[in-house]
């Protein structure tokens, strides 16, 4: 523990950490916006949802077995074996999916305006980041996962603004980049640094084999199938307006999208990390009833913390388009505005989850976000070169609406199987 603080006390340093992170993404995004070019925001754009891409893809959800077998485990040696597991398999998923992504995407002319160092150090440490972030909170350290994140997401920016203002150093795509991999690296050693403990040498050079991982990889994959679904959600628009040649509109999109999607992350973190290990010891431990009262306080928690984000960026979005200064930020206000009802659905699709989740149902799960994925994909080819930003927006709202209402079908059939009541 970084701090000695009460479970109270730490909740509610966990939730100002995580305001000054979600503060720092919208700092960082106002900040280019009106720094660079809004072409150059859409690069930006483009270029971070390939990273991200890299990062899923690369990581396999592989944590979420890992998160849920440490729970499982009642030894140190069962936790050594998890960890070492789960570090061993990211980094050869890396190896193979990195270079694929990157020449996959390396045609764009984007990428003659970074290095590949920056491109691959920011990707490997993101997922190692992601993955081993969920066995810190399933042992019970969702305080220091939100330094963590502090770290890598929001230091960095809060140092990067001043030195362009005082003219210590020039902004573009690559100074960008350099100090985001920079804090990358630190945030990545401080999560080693975190699980030391779990690793032992033997089972980092024990060698692996396909049987191994077999039976870890038909676990984890519905919970890959939903999170990459769920990923190429979110960041469809910052793809397909810049392949479709709208690049003005990806970098309006990508502006818009820093604010949206700044909204869920914070709500996980300041509200659903608390909850994720106690959700899930209630259900192993078959108290159902107290697993679905969890998830109904979470959800309310997360919802009123959505809302009164939502109410802060409607009354004082205009505000922060005076600040960049720059009209085509300002000429789709009113998309923007229809942007604003994706956090809600977002947050109800991945909080409901929780009540699958917990049930074992991961193909359920999957079946809904890549539903809920393959709808946004139908609705964008149909209409994304006549309506651009407004086909990618309500592409999101239709795909997140249809994932929710297919869990919810899901749950109104579980519960004939169970004699408890449902937080439905």
């Amino acid at each position: 523990m970084l701090l000695n603080t009460s479970f109270l006390g730490e909740r509610q340093v966990l939730f100002v950490i995580r305001g000054l992170t979600l503060l720092a993404r919208f700092v960082f995004i106002i900040f280019i916006a009106k720094q660079l070019s809004v072409i150059q925001v859409g690069f930006y754009g483009f270029i971070a949802a390939s990273i991200f891409a890299t990062v899923y893809i690369a990581g396999y959800e592989h944590g979420n077995y890992s998160a849920r077998q440490i729970i499982k485990c009642n030894t140190l040696s069962c936790r050594e074996k998890s960890v070492s597991s789960l570090t061993i398999f990211g980094l050869m998923m890396f190896a193979i999916i990195s270079p694929l992504v990157y020449y996959a995407t390396a045609s764009n002319e984007i990428y003659k305006y970074i290095s590949i160092l920056y491109f691959f150090i920011i990707a490997y440490g993101e997922s190692y980041m992601a993955e081993h972030k969920k066995i810190l909170i399933s042992l019970g350290h969702p305080f220091y996962a939100g330094i963590v994140d502090f770290v890598k997401t929001g230091v960095w920016v809060y140092l990067l603004i001043p030195l362009v203002l005082f003219g210590w150093m020039d902004i573009d795509l690559n100074t960008i980049l350099l100090m985001w991999s920079v804090f990358v690296a630190i945030g990545t050693f401080l999560i080693f640094f975190k699980l030391r403990g779990f690793y032992k040498i033997k089972n980092l050079i024990a060698r692996p084999t396909l049987n191994k991982y077999k039976n870890q990889i038909y676990s984890s994959t519905p919970f890959f199938l939903s999170g990459l679904s769920l990923l190429a959600i979110e960041i469809s628009g910052r793809v397909s307006l810049q392949m479709a040649g709208l690049q003005i509109e990806a970098g309006v999109y990508t502006f818009y999208a820093g604010f949206i999607f700044a909204i869920p992350l914070f709500v996980w973190s300041a509200s659903v990390a608390f909850d994720h290990a106690k959700i899930l010891t209630a259900f192993e431990n078959h108290d159902i009833k107290e697993s679905n009262k969890l998830i109904l306080i979470m959800i309310k928690r997360s919802l009123k913390i959505c809302l009164l984000l939502v109410i802060f960026l409607f009354f004082g979005f205009e505000v922060l388009l005076e600040m960049v200064g720059k009209d085509e930020y300002a000429d789709h206000m009113n998309s923007f505005f229809l942007f604003l009802l994706v956090p809600f659905i977002h947050i109800l699709d991945s909080h409901i989850y929780y009540a699958l989740y917990v049930r074992g149902m991961d193909k359920e799960i999957a079946t809904s976000s890549v539903i809920g994925f393959a709808c946004l994909a139908v609705f964008q080819i149909f209409t994304l070169f006549e309506f651009g930003i407004v086909s990618v927006i309500l592409s999101i709202i239709i795909a997140l609406s249809i994932s929710v209402f297919i869990k919810l079908l899901f749950i109104f059939k579980n519960r004939s199987t169970e004699c408890e009541t449902s937080i439905i």
